[in-house]
């Protein structure tokens, strides 16, 4: 799944491809076989490859934008962060232009930004860009849902790692 070197990135990347022409993309996320989510230079490899494979997709296409997400998470799990945002930045640029520039897949590339923004220590960036997330998910989805109590959570994060911890509370 990870580091172990159990399986080749190439030969899950193969099957991932075969897999997602079935309209079953998770081949590129997930062990068919136990499902745990794939992880270190295997998730890493395997967003690379599920990017490329959609490349000459309308920069607007659902699966490129997965893709490309998911490649934003794998860059920041390997401690990439300005590749991770650059990624995150690009996917906005494209999701603002769309019919629902707040849909729940634009607001998940946001709140990875501002998670991103938060390992460099930029912080004002990252408050900001995680208030505007915390505020549309609560119009949208409410006090209680799990998206918005997330991003409740990253905004205390960023507040914890300023030392502001009295709006951390």
């Amino acid at each position: 799944r990870g580091d172990a070197g159990l399986a080749h990135v190439g030969c899950r990347a193969e099957a991932a491809v075969h897999r997602a022409r079935s309209g079953d993309i998770q081949g590129w996320q997930a062990c068919i076989t136990c499902g745990q989510t794939f992880t270190g230079q295997m998730g890493l490899g395997l967003a690379e490859a599920w990017c490329g494979s959609v490349q000459e997709f309308d920069e607007k296409n659902e699966e490129r934008l997965c893709a490309g997400i998911v490649l934003a998470d794998a860059l920041a799990e390997m401690g990439r962060f300005a590749e991770s945002e650059a990624k995150c930045r690009e996917l906005r640029a494209v999701q603002q232009r769309m019919p629902e520039p707040d849909s729940v897949n634009a607001m998940y590339t946001s709140q990875m930004l501002g998670k991103v923004l938060l390992c460099q220590e930029k912080y004002v960036e990252a408050e900001v860009m995680i208030r505007e997330v915390l505020s549309k998910r609560h119009e949208q989805l409410g006090a209680e849902h799990r998206d918005t109590l997330r991003s409740l959570v990253s905004i205390g994060n960023v507040f914890e790692a300023q030392g502001k911890l009295d709006d951390a509370l």
